[in-house]
């Protein structure tokens, strides 16, 4: 239950909340506007670690996009919200049990905790940096790689930390290149490199394994792609970008899996199977595959024997063939968030924008 106050404890509070600062191990049952033991949770693009509360709700308080707070009285943790409890398509059923956290929403505390930013009209794609006690500036977020070299010319091909404005200003590191043109462009860096497979080996009839013959002949390689080409204002993966693949033989597109190893008559997988195969995996990039990507298999003769995603979607593994025959997503590739603290802060350069 949130607690009230009146203006005399109110003025109170504040000076004992200010004196809590720097406190995680305060006993959160002494501050008001909390709810124990509960998170809003995924409403959240900016984490911090702070070393108290009241940081935690400063730092909300200089985004104009901050609703709301989940801050974790042991890590010192600061997820802020763009949601509120009390929002129409929101209330306290969204709340979840978190031992250790506290939620409140931001319209409970003071504007002027904010110090100079108490009054700061930053806008939503920027947040407020006192300068020195009394002034403040909107700081803007670099939303595309052509954003960064705008406001830092001379920065150089590499990771580079990104708010993308279709995306709720989620946080995502990406790699830019052509840093030197007028056009970088965007690609997400895979932690493990994503392999996939088009064996040199066919068994028509089901009948003894021989090498590749008639129109397959010369066919089959392999591909891992370390990084793959994305457009950031939907996160649609370019699939035919190989820049930051390695090959042998043969260009697999991204998240196809191909062989000409055996018929499959009406779609129904022969009995020795497929061997055309290859794994989507982007555990660790904070992105995942959708849960309703719809896939298509092509070719003559051709099936899909299976298409396994992860309970998250962060890895898909495909199992398709024919003679020849392949499987691909029908359509575009799109991803969707999937936040994830184990991309290294320091794995990537945070550029501010005057």
């Amino acid at each position: 239950m949130l607690i009230g106050t009146d203006t005399f404890l109110f003025g109170a509070l504040i000076l004992n909340i200010l004196a809590w600062a720097t406190k995680t191990c305060t006993d959160p049952s002494k501050f008001p506007f909390v709810q124990l033991n509960v998170t809003l949770p995924g409403f959240s693009y900016v984490s911090i670690s702070t070393e108290g509360i009241t940081i935690c709700v400063v730092n909300c308080l200089k985004r104009k996009w901050c609703k709301s707070f989940n801050f974790n009285f042991r890590s010192g943790d600061c997820e802020l919200n763009f949601a509120t409890s009390s929002l129409n398509s929101i209330n306290a059923t969204h709340l979840k049990p978190a031992t250790g956290f506290v939620f409140s929403d931001i319209k409970h505390w003071p504007q002027r905790m904010a110090g100079a930013c108490a009054n700061h009209n930053c806008t939503a794609g920027s947040y407020c940096k006192e300068i020195d006690g009394i002034q403040f500036r909107c700081i803007g977020y670099a939303s595309s790689c052509g954003k960064v070299k705008e406001c830092h010319p001379s920065s150089p091909d590499g990771e580079y930390w990104l708010r993308l404005p279709n995306f709720n200003l989620y946080r995502t590191r990406i790699y830019c290149r052509d840093m030197n043109t007028a056009t970088p462009v965007e690609y997400l860096t895979l932690p493990t490199p994503n392999h996939g497979i088009y064996p040199k080996v066919g068994n028509v009839l089901c009948s003894g394994e021989e090498g590749l013959t008639g129109t397959c002949t010369g066919s089959g390689g392999e591909v891992w792609y370390n990084k793959i080409r994305v457009r950031i204002q939907n996160m649609e993966v370019e699939r035919n970008d190989a820049t930051f693949a390695n090959l042998t033989n043969v260009h697999l597109p991204y998240a196809m899996a191909k062989d000409c190893y055996a018929r499959h008559e009406n779609g129904v997988v022969s009995s020795c199977g497929t061997r055309g195969e290859f794994t989507v995996n982007l555990t660790g990039t904070g992105w995942a595959v959708r849960a309703d990507q719809p896939w298509i298999v092509e070719g003559w003769k051709s099936a899909i024997e299976s298409i396994v995603r992860s309970e998250n979607g962060s890895v898909v593994h495909l199992k398709c063939g024919g003679r020849p025959g392949w499987c691909h997503p029908n359509g575009s590739l799109t991803l969707t968030v999937l936040p994830t603290k184990v991309v290294e802060e320091s794995s990537a350069t945070e550029v501010e924008c005057v």
